[in-house]
């Protein structure tokens, strides 16, 4: 097992450094290691939450979901939803997002899918120049570590890189679920090389047992450099200007309202809710909205528009199997699966738990986009695995919508769960400001399943599930559906195409994958925040790096996207330097 290395916090901020990176996520993180390897560059780093060594089940894969709500989570709400969320409370969606060093990548499920070839080319295609398959597939392989032998010898990966991925299955359910896989005719292999279509075993930035975040990989190895300080517990409140000219940031401290000046660059790496938050706390965003907040303007710019989120649903479809293959609540906090751990990093609390990642191209694809529609994760645990607290934290569900469907009867029985999620949503939500205060949250609309085309693609993908679990390989476990009717859904015929229509716009979930609030888009794009360096747009000394630049969301679990984009900004800021 690992040890926690040296803490290197600052007490204070400098007055001046070369480089101020606002949020030390998956984003900050790259940047902060990768300028710092210049010695010539002064470098700060804000993170508004504390380190991430403060709560143990931080380093533990298997606890992910403890960490919901917790004092490490800004436990972000989104408004109430029209068209979804029937069965959350409130028809709010929880938005968890990672609130020390590491950020999100210290919360959530450790999932590394890097995206479709035809993701990038289609970010060039709409103007974000230099940013094609040919031109990111080297970053990708610069932070990677991979310690999959047969990928490794693919030309795709990693090798020595800081950023350790490996396979993290560990019951004989995965083996079970791609041989069902290929029963289906679907490819079985690196979901993250050649193609991308098909099924494989999940591979998660996880080391030894123990979840191995960006802030792990790149922060904590470089904070011993005198060029590289690190602030805690800072809330950044804006960024100021001089004209046109980004100059520094203000952030609250101790108690204490500061001000620090960047020599050449501001950059953002907030994330896709809080860096557009920042920006037009700034006075950098939709003008009219600015101005009904008093807020003077600087830059008249479409922040905030274009979110994009990942939703789907978890705990359905589900199963319970005969055999005692899966993870129950008593198998994962027994005195037994500690000591694997405690002792050798194994056993189920060394896992993410989840444990195939499969990438599809449904019915109801868009055939214009040319991109798959559906990825599919298998868990090898039922919603039941938890207390009615647990699935609260973890789904957002209604206290009486998971009474009603009776997860307790499903405590530490065996079962398994496909969660569904839809990859391209036609739907476009936003983020505004709900004041003009810094410490009042923004207002996050989704406005999921308000295109229909979504609704078709989740439908067809929940059918892709309930194939898979018909497969002879599945009945060989006795694999059987709990077919309790989702609350609210009763009217329908069961599994029929407006039950399942019913199902998701009631269990519907964000999988944490916000993006496109400061979308980065060629000079002519009306829509875009960003330019292709990623430079705020008619400002000098700005520039956002993070998941909010994405002209187009990705066709996988957007973490590893994000380290890429980080990467790629080091060096165009590097260069931008000479």
């Amino acid at each position: 097992m690992q040890t926690v290395q040296q803490s290197f916090i600052r007490e204070d901020a400098n007055e001046e450094y070369d480089y101020i990176i606002v949020g030390a996520g998956s984003a900050g993180c790259v940047l902060a290691s990768r300028l710092s390897e210049d010695s010539s560059n002064k470098v700060l780093i804000l993170e508004a939450g504390g380190e991430e060594t403060d709560n143990k089940f931080v380093k533990q894969p298997a606890m992910q979901g403890l960490l919901r709500n917790s004092k490490e989570d800004w436990s972000f709400k989104t408004v109430p939803q029209k068209n979804s969320c029937w069965g959350c409370e409130n028809k709010q969606s929880l938005w968890p997002r990672g609130r020390m060093l590491g950020g999100s990548s210290n919360i959530n499920g450790m999932q590394y899918v890097r995206g479709n070839k035809g993701d990038f080319d289609l970010w060039e295609k709409m103007g974000a120049t230099g940013w094609s398959y040919k031109d990111i597939l080297p970053y990708f392989k610069k932070s990677e570590d991979n310690r999959n032998e047969e990928y490794r010898k693919s030309g795709y990966h990693g090798i020595g890189g800081p950023w350790t991925i490996s396979s993290t299955a560990f019951t004989p359910l995965a083996g079970i679920t791609l041989d069902a896989a290929k029963e289906l005719g679907y490819r079985v292999g690196d979901i993250n090389g050649e193609e991308q279509l098909g099924f494989h075993s999940l591979q998660a930035n996880v080391k030894d047992g123990e979840r191995w975040s960006v802030s792990d990989a790149f922060l904590r190895p470089a904070m011993s450099r005198p060029n590289l300080h690190v602030l805690i517990n800072a809330h950044v409140t804006k960024v100021t200007f001089n004209g046109k000219r980004a100059t520094g940031v203000e952030f609250v401290h101790g108690a204490r309202k500061k001000k620090v000046r960047a020599a050449r660059e501001v950059i953002l790496s907030a994330g896709a809710i809080q860096s557009p938050q920042i920006l037009m706390l700034s006075g950098v965003g939709p003008k009219e909205h600015l101005q009904q907040l008093n807020i003077t303007s600087v830059a008249d710019l479409p922040v905030g528009k274009h979110l994009q989120d990942h939703q789907g649903i978890i705990g359905f479809p589900e199963y319970w199997i005969e055999k005692p293959y899966s993870v129950t609540l008593d198998g994962l906090t027994s005195w037994i699966s500690d000591l694997k751990y405690k002792l050798f990093g194994k056993g189920p609390i060394a896992s993410p738990l989840f444990e195939i990642n499969g990438i599809v191209k449904t019915k109801a694809a868009d055939p214009k986009l040319g991109l798959p529609d559906i990825e599919i994760i298998f868990a090898p645990f039922g919603l039941g695995l938890g207390q009615e607290q647990d699935v609260y934290n973890f789904v957002g569900f209604d206290r009486k919508f998971i009474k009603d469907y009776n997860y307790r009867e499903y405590l530490n029985r065996h079962m398994v769960s496909f969660v569904p999620l839809l990859l391209h949503p036609k739907s476009i939500g936003e983020i505004r400001l709900q004041t003009k205060d810094s410490f009042d949250y923004p207002l996050i609309d989704p406005n999921y399943y308000d295109d229909e085309r979504d609704v078709k693609s989740i439908v067809e993908g929940i059918k892709v599930c309930a194939q898979l679990a018909e497969t002879k390989a599945f009945k060989a476990i006795g694999a059987k559906m709990r077919k309790q009717t989702v609350p609210g859904c009763a009217k329908h015929t069961h599994m029929s195409d407006e039950y399942l229509e019913c199902v998701a716009r009631t269990m519907t979930t964000t999988i944490y994958h916000p993006t496109g609030t400061c979308k980065m888009g060629a000079s002519n794009d009306p829509t875009a925040v960003t330019d292709p360096q990623l430079r705020v747009r008619g400002l000098q000394g700005l520039r956002v790096v993070d998941a909010s630049v994405m002209p187009e969301t990705v066709s996988a679990n957007t973490q590893a996207s994000t380290v890429m984009i980080a990467e790629k900004a080091a060096d165009m800021i590097k260069a931008a330097k000479l």
